[in-house]
């Protein structure tokens, strides 16, 4: 095999090795902002103070991480009421997810002691389109 011929498929090889740690790294909302939404209902031995406290765990960890994620919270409404049971979260997530570690485990556990996910969707909005939550 030639020089030319060696360098084409040593070139080709790494371009299938770098691609998909590439594509990973990449948006899959190009620049529009990757939001995430979740239905959670409380476990049979959870609380919503339980589950409070495990979304403020989550927001201060990504907070802590220097993250600028956006988070919020609240009761699903049933009828013309807000449910006791049910709430919906919404997570704008920045470009970075940040390395887990003892305190990410921490609230996830919390998570998962007081709730099940019932539902999550992950889609794009325009950037800016979510500002009002913090």
């Amino acid at each position: 095999m030639d020089m030319k011929i060696r360098m084409l498929a040593a070139a080709a090889t790494f371009a299938v090795l770098v691609t998909p740690v590439a594509a990973q790294a990449a948006s899959p909302c190009g620049d529009a902002q990757m939001v995430t939404s979740r239905v959670s209902k409380l476990t049979p031995k959870g609380t919503a103070a339980g589950l409070a406290a495990a979304f403020a765990a989550h927001k201060a960890w990504y907070a802590k991480a220097g993250l600028k994620d956006m988070f919020t919270m609240g009761p699903v409404l049933v009828g013309d009421k807000p449910s006791a049971s049910e709430f919906a979260s919404v997570h704008v997530h920045g470009d970075d997810q940040g390395k887990h570690d003892a305190a990410w485990d921490a609230y996830v556990a919390r998570y998962r002691a007081n709730s099940t996910i019932t539902s999550e969707t992950t889609y794009c909005l325009p950037k800016g389109a979510m500002l009002a939550i913090k």
